[in-house]
């Protein structure tokens, strides 16, 4: 074989190594790419779902300010020891269920926490312009709101109605 010859081979094999590592780096980098885009789908996933747990925990809360009432007056984990202590109870261990305790103890006590009227009429705007702002409330405001017709008719009323509105639009 003449030097010549195997350099004029010696350009195009160099060539089609070149290309054939480049592709190969091309692919391995849109594999990983798609694979970090997945991972950031799930975390936004994890997120979403995170941020709707705590918005229906909040929504809940105001429901309970629209029905007038609080919940019990044991909030802490402290003030619950300190009643444990006083009533001469011992926690079984330490995975204790306080919020049971304070369940318990809500339905013994012999006086409840309500609030006002301005609360309650307050929470009934909140709940909907919440529902308004997070679609997937608004079936649970729906709900809500007709529970809520027996006790305060006119107010469930204007809010139903602006929330079917609402549905109608979509």
């Amino acid at each position: 074989m003449d030097p010549n010859e195997i350099k004029d081979w010696l350009i195009p094999i160099a060539s089609f190594v070149g290309i054939i590592s480049t592709s190969a780096g091309v692919w391995l980098a849109l594999k990983e790419y798609r694979l970090k885009l997945k991972a950031e789908q799930r975390l936004a996933e994890s997120t979403r779902a995170e941020t709707d747990i705590r918005l229906f925990t909040h929504f809940t809360d105001i429901l309970e300010v629209a029905t007038g009432r609080r919940r019990d007056p044991v909030y802490s984990k402290e003030v619950a020891e300190k009643l444990l202590k006083t009533l001469h109870i011992e926690p079984d261990d330490e995975n204790f269920d306080y919020r049971a305790l304070r369940e318990k103890i809500a339905k013994a006590a012999l006086l409840q926490s309500w609030v006002g009227n301005s609360s309650s009429d307050a929470a009934f705007a909140s709940i909907t312009t919440l529902a308004q702002r997070h679609k997937v409330l608004v079936p649970s405001t729906i709900q809500a709101l007709e529970s809520f017709s027996d006790w305060k008719p006119e107010l469930a009323k204007k809010y139903l109605k602006i929330l079917k509105n609402l549905k109608t639009d979509s």
